[in-house]
């Protein structure tokens, strides 16, 4: 069978189990199964297809067809000019947060020292301090599941400049501060449960995703105690859902100055920035 014969036959079962982008979803398969990048399927359209390339491929289509995520089925995901190790126990990182790495790097001092609030997968810490090789960046996280992926990436990328510490929190670097504080924590209301895909609530860890009543539970709490750990003109920068983002400014407003929230590369409020 060739790639392309391949593909198409992918493309027709992804299509009869409703998938929208059908054609796309076979494309991944055929070309991670295949071990070649996206770009080059066209060089290889009418090739023979190894024989291991179609079990792998056979493997993957049945798991995605369960709704699992790709980055989970390839065991990994794109950030930034990064290429992360993922697996079930993290958050998949998306896009929103790819950007948010530009907002947080604008004006940040050079030797700033960086604390990440639930790292996960590590992708906002060590995108930082990939970009920028003379911050100081400590990642925090609670799940243990999600710190081996964290860990497993630092070791990958073996960057010098990066430590990871299991916590709740603030609690592992009790008496330090940072010139700034990042934070994608679980934000979405557990009210919207039933509205994610089910690539997302199936799989995605729920302590990752899932915030309380309001979806601010972790994130009030985090921002009550940012003051405390922010040098002087430090600035926190927290991503949000766009639902809360209006009550995350008040929360800011209590304890930090100058709240002000920003909108992600889709226009929506998805950012919340404040100073010590």
């Amino acid at each position: 069978m060739t790639f392309l014969e391949l593909k198409k036959s992918l493309t027709e079962r992804f299509s009869q189990a409703g998938f929208e982008a059908a054609d796309l979803e076979a494309h991944y398969v055929v070309c991670e199964a295949a071990g070649i990048p996206d770009r080059e399927f066209p060089l290889h359209a009418h090739e023979q297809l190894a024989s291991g390339a179609q079990a792998r491929a056979e493997s993957f289509t049945v798991r995605r067809l369960k709704n699992e995520p790709w980055q989970y089925i390839f065991g990994h995901a794109p950030f930034r000019d990064l290429e992360l190790e993922v697996g079930p126990g993290c958050l998949i990182p998306r896009s929103e947060t790819e950007y948010s790495i530009d907002l947080m790097l604008d004006g940040l001092p050079r030797g700033a020292s960086v604390c990440e609030l639930g790292a996960g997968s590590g992708a906002i810490s060590l995108a930082l301090a990939s970009e920028r090789p003379d911050l100081t960046v400590v990642g925090i996280e609670l799940s243990p599941d999600a710190m081996k992926w964290a860990k497993l990436n630092l070791k990958q990328l073996a960057l010098p400049n990066v430590t990871f510490l299991h916590g709740d929190l603030f609690a592992p670097v009790a008496g330090r501060k940072f010139d700034l504080i990042a934070a994608n924590l679980p934000y979405i209301p557990e009210g919207d449960r039933d509205k994610l895909p089910p690539n997302v609530r199936g799989y995605e860890p729920e302590e990752a995703l899932f915030g309380g009543a309001d979806g601010l539970d972790i994130i009030a709490r985090a921002l009550e105690q940012s003051s405390s750990f922010l040098n002087p003109g430090g600035r926190v920068f927290f991503e949000l859902d766009p639902c809360n983002a209006d009550r995350a400014f008040e929360l800011a407003s209590k304890s930090l100055r100058e709240p002000a929230l920003l909108k992600d590369q889709y226009g929506a409020v998805r950012y919340l920035t404040a100073k010590r």
